[in-house]
Formats: C-alpha cells, structure tokens, sequence
C-alpha cells in the first residue's frame, strides 16, 4: 500500500494512494486516492493521522480489498500533498552511515552516530525549502526514512523489521556552517540539532510505502539530483548499519512509538563532498527519490524578511 496525507499545512488529511496516473516526478492531478477517515469510520476506527492506523495495517489491507472501497476514490486534482506522517513525534537522524560520507574518517568502527531534528522541520515532498539568513551553506542529504509501526523498546534486530510499517524518501537538509559551530576544537562546538532542524529541513514523502510491498529494502537505489545534475546515487545495501540493527540499536536507548521516523544515512555527493564545494542556492531545484517511493521535488527559497511576515510558498507540484 502507499499511504499519503494531503491538504493545506496543519490540517493534512489520511489517503491511500490506488493509482498514481503513471507519474515519473510529481503526482499527476489524475492520480486517485481513498480517504482513510470514512473508511475506517466504517469500522469503528477514528483515524486522524496516518500514524493512528499504522499499527493496523492488516485490518487496512482488508478494508481495502472490500469491492465497494475503490467506489470511493478522488481524484487528487491541485491539493498540497505533505509529508505521509505531518507531525512526527520524533525523527531520529542517524550519521555517516555509508562509506565515504565521512570525509575521510572510518565510520565504520563504533556505534551508529544518533542526532534528532525537531518535527517542526517536516514539510511536504512538494514544499520549497526556506534558507534561512544564518547559512551560506545549505546542503542536501537523501535518505530512505523508516517508520515505525510498533512500539519498539529494547528490540533484538532479529525481530526489529517486524515493528517497521514502511519506507519514505527523505532529505535531511543541512546547513553545514552551522553544524560545524566554533569549529572541531572542542566536540560540544558541534551544533548538529540547530543545523539540520529549521523549519523545511526535513521533506518527506509524496508516500509512505507499506513494508510488505517493499521486497527487499536492501535493493533500493537512492538518488538526487540538483537542476537536474545527479549528485546522490546509491543502494540502501551499501549501508554500514543495516535497517534491522538500526532499530535495535536506536530503540535500545529510545522507545520508538508508532509514527516515529528513522533517517538512515545519506550517500556520498552531497555538496560539501563536491571538488570545489556547491551548496544550494534560491531558485535551485532538488530531485530526490528511493525505488518504489515515489520522487520528492522540492525548489530553494530564501526566508522572507521577517517584518513582510509572509509565510513559505507552497506549490503542490510544482516543477520550478
């Protein structure tokens, strides 16, 4: 199943995506999609959020495999699609999880590196993203996101991809000046949190694929690309810490409810990795999509001046 939430900011609706129209980029208008409100109304069930029926994705697949349901698909038509799960209670981003991301450093000995960013930084898969005054050097990441279905506390990784509900496309925006604070002299200068959690930092979406229709996860390829130059490219296969042992890992120091998300790292070519480094700039347009995901298109803006108090543009699909 795939599984999106559409309407304005704050107010962001459940649907089940039924037929995408052939759409290689952007949602066509034509593509068609079931509400998930009345249906599991028709159950019994209140569903406000996508993250209230996750953990009843079976009793879903089988409401939608009643003859009557498709009788009750839309059409999309110009309706803002956000991110699957709008308020997240908790993101979790995970660092340096592929070779060569690290720039030069060995990744692979210890732990997974964790760091969170807040949910006011989700936006949709369609939203610009706001550069704020403080950077110059704003910078991409594409990640397969993870979503809990379960709660998960202190899960072996043997039964960890049990409390998986699915797969989303992510980018885990940076601002890579920012991040580095003060600089590398002292290991508390990192301001990791402020660089990655202004708002529009965290796309995601258009959907959230079902972990039974997502074979092999291992086998997805990751790719992004900057007006149209490919900077990402990579198989989820090529990370360090597999999804298994990255919900194990991260539910054993937190528990993780249904909802929650876990970015898993993101592959070389970001732009602070480019000979010279090439940071995003308003009017850029970022491309980032995972097999079977769907692809997130998003344009760069600057944060308007805070005396016009004009709020981020939102363009449901647009192209530039």
């Amino acid at each position: 199943m795939r599984l999106l939430s559409v309407g304005p900011i704050g107010a962001e609706e459940p649907f089940v995506l039924v037929d995408d129209a052939g759409a290689d980029g952007p949602l066509s208008p034509e593509a068609m999609i079931v509400p998930l409100r009345p249906l599991a109304a028709q159950h019994g069930i209140r569903v406000d959020q996508l993250s209230d029926v996750l953990d009843r994705l079976p009793d879903l697949a089988g409401w939608l495999a009643e003859t009557h349901v498709r009788d009750g698909a839309e059409r999309l038509g110009d309706r803002r699609i956000g991110s699957p799960i709008p308020a997240p209670r908790l993101v979790v981003g995970i660092g340096m999880n592929y070779p060569a991301h690290a720039a030069g450093l060995d990744s692979r000995v210890g732990d997974p590196v964790l760091f969170l960013k807040p949910p006011t930084a989700v936006c949709g898969p369609y939203d610009d993203i706001v550069r704020p005054p403080e950077t110059t050097a704003l910078d991409h990441e594409v990640e397969l996101g993870v979503v809990i279905g379960a709660a998960a506390h202190r899960v072996p990784a043997e039964r960890a991809l049990a409390h998986v509900a699915g797969y989303l496309v992510a980018d885990d925006v940076s601002a890579r000046d920012i991040a580095l604070g003060a600089g590398l002299a002292h290991p508390l200068s990192l301001q990791l949190t402020r660089a990655k959690g202004f708002p529009t930092f965290c796309p995601l979406g258009p959907w959230l694929l079902t972990a039974d229709d997502a074979q092999c996860p291992a086998d997805l390829l990751l790719e992004l690309s900057v007006n149209g130059s490919v900077r990402q490219r990579a198989r989820a296969a090529e990370m360090i810490t597999g999804i298994a042992e990255l919900v194990a890992f991260v539910s054993a120091g937190i528990p993780l409810e249904p909802g929650d998300i876990i970015l898993t790292g993101s592959p070389p070519g970001c732009g602070f990795e480019q000979d010279p480094p090439v940071f995003l700039l308003p009017g850029d347009v970022v491309e980032a999509g995972v097999t079977g995901l769907g692809r997130m298109r998003t344009r760069v803006i600057d944060e308007p001046d805070p005396s016009r108090r004009e709020p981020p543009t939102v363009n449901p699909r647009s192209a530039t």
